[in-house]
């Protein structure tokens, strides 16, 4: 089983890859928070609200959102969006961010004109979630279930007519996948 100090000692061997269009691009930033829980090392997850124009809508995802002018920084957003839709300070919770490469974001099926930076932490403390009307659910979902193998599915996806295999978790009635994938797929690949 995994320990979250084996994920904290291997996660510094990520070789992270910034998206070289990244700030002629709209940015947006996510955290991967991960405490010891009462099932081992889990992962914070959140089912997104659904909301109409919304190309993530009802997906589930990471606690984040896009850059505003006034942040100073791409991590800044992500404290920032954390304390909107969770309602607490990740800095005060969590030890120091470690980067992931960026992504491009895509959503219904088009690639956006936004990149996506993931950050991943480590809770030392408890986390008092108080989500806003962003998030429907939110979810500590044990990261194990992740880096079992036989637990990655597929799922059929019809953008536009056509019809798409895509990989998938499914954990209890949540489906992971997409961009939240990707990210998660970096992270169990050092693991």
């Amino acid at each position: 089983m995994l320990t979250l100090e084996h994920v904290k000692n291997v996660v510094h061997n990520i070789k992270s890859h910034k998206n070289l269009d990244r700030h002629a691009l709209k940015r947006s930033a996510v955290v991967l928070l991960l405490r010891e829980g009462h099932q081992g090392v889990e992962l914070l997850m959140m089912k997104r609200a659904e909301r109409d124009g919304d190309p993530w809508s009802g997906h589930m995802g990471f606690p984040g959102g896009r850059q505003e002018p006034a942040d100073a920084n791409i991590f800044a957003t992500a404290v920032r969006e954390v304390r909107e839709e969770m309602g607490f300070d990740i800095e005060a919770v969590a030890d120091s961010p470690y980067r992931l490469s960026d992504i491009r974001a895509t959503g219904r099926g088009r690639v956006q004109a936004m990149v996506v930076t993931p950050f991943v932490m480590f809770a030392h403390s408890d986390v008092n979630i108080v989500p806003n009307h962003e998030v429907a659910e939110s979810v500590w979902i044990p990261l194990q279930h992740f880096v079992y193998p036989g637990n990655r599915q597929s799922f059929e996806l019809h953008v536009a007519g056509d019809a798409f295999s895509m990989p998938c978790y499914y954990y209890r009635y949540y489906k992971v996948w997409g961009m939240s994938l990707r990210m998660l797929d970096e992270l169990l690949a050092v693991l």
